[in-house]
């Protein structure tokens, strides 16, 4: 991150819902570099009260330190008044320059929104519009990619919302007579069925997709809602899946799957399922979710997809976790080398 990156200021706020998924509103937005001078993640957080300006200014630093950020560039969306929470951005600036991490420059929108003025905190003569978030290069090409931006975080996690209470009461019925009969099934024919769904899933992404990735360079991107070539899930078949996915060695076993190649139609079932089976089940479904989203950096979705999870089954203890584990902003990397730790300790312990 360069100096240079003060001329392009308007283009940068403009990207900055396609860099998130979202529209912020009333929050502090960290761009980054890591040391290897690779992009780094893409933190947001809410604007706090004045007395949560140092802690969150520490736990931002332990974020960025874990990620091996190097350079950050600070803006704040929102705010009661134009550079309002001046104090707040001096305590992050303050707090990351401690710990290691340069702050390149901080600037104040109102809205990322086109013609909405921007500010700078440290030079007033660093000042402009924001460039119109529909038009910009990122945005033509995330368009193209199939990626949603959606107009808030309530929208984002509204995606994933819940079918009518009549269609999930007949399902719940149905969970309960099945579960009997199948309570008996092996754990490979319950993954059997997982898979053979997930390939059932496996065709050409539609134009309203999210990218589940906002750390790296933008990647191929993930469809959530149905495509033209998604197969229909009748009642029998949605049970069944809630069934194989409530056995905890299926759980642990469909963990990898995002290790590997079927990630993206493995996603699109997972929405699926989030959308379409009663609680406590579609806690698991929306698990591996976030599980997909987090180890493609989009801690984001993957935040959304842990709340519908935990809000479904509060006691889902891996949820729990990996919903700690993003608060506390664990590198994707270190999820993916646990999953496959524990992929190879599982293997080992199998007889035979």
């Amino acid at each position: 991150m360069t100096t240079t990156n003060l001329h392009h200021a308007d283009q940068i706020i403009a990207a900055l819902p396609y860099l998130i998924g979202f529209a912020p509103t009333d929050s502090l937005v960290a761009l980054t570099i890591r040391d290897t001078r690779e992009v780094g993640p893409v933190i947001r957080v809410d604007l706090p009260r004045p007395a949560d300006h140092w802690p969150m200014a520490e736990h931002l630093a332990e974020i960025l330190t874990a990620h091996r950020v190097e350079d950050a560039l600070l803006i704040v969306v929102g705010g009661r008044e134009p550079l309002h929470d001046k104090p707040f951005v001096h305590a992050v600036t303050q707090t990351l320059v401690e710990s290691g991490v340069s702050v390149e420059h901080a600037f104040w929108t109102r809205a990322v929104e086109a013609g909405q003025p921007w500010l700078s905190y440290e030079s007033p003569d660093f000042t402009g519009t924001v460039a119109d978030p529909d038009s910009s290069a990122l945005a033509a090409q995330f368009t193209v990619q199939g990626v949603v931006v959606y107009p808030s975080r309530e929208a984002m996690a509204d995606s994933l919302a819940a079918d009518p209470d009549a269609d999930l009461d007949r399902r719940a019925a149905l969970i309960d007579e099945l579960a009997a009969h199948h309570a008996d099934d092996a754990v490979a024919d319950k993954l059997a069925l997982v898979h053979q769904v997930i390939e059932d899933f496996d065709g050409p992404p539609t134009r309203d997709s999210r990218l589940l990735s906002t750390v790296a360079p933008p990647g191929p991107a993930h469809t959530t809602d149905p495509a033209p070539t998604d197969p229909d899930l009748d009642d029998t078949r949605l049970a069944r899946l809630a069934i194989a996915l409530s056995d905890p060695e299926v759980r642990e076993a469909c963990m990898s799957i995002p290790l590997g190649s079927r990630d993206r139609p493995a996603a699109r079932l997972w929405t699926r399922l989030t959308r379409s089976l009663p609680a406590p089940e579609r806690a698991e479904a929306a698990f591996h979710l976030a599980v997909g989203a987090y180890l493609r950096g989009d801690g984001v979705y993957a935040r959304v997809a842990l709340g519908v999870a935990l809000a479904a089954d509060p006691r889902h203890s891996l949820a729990a976790l990996l919903d700690s584990a993003a608060h506390h902003g664990i590198p994707p990397t270190d999820l993916r080398d646990l999953i496959a730790q524990v992929q190879v300790k599982s293997t080992q312990a199998r007889p035979g």
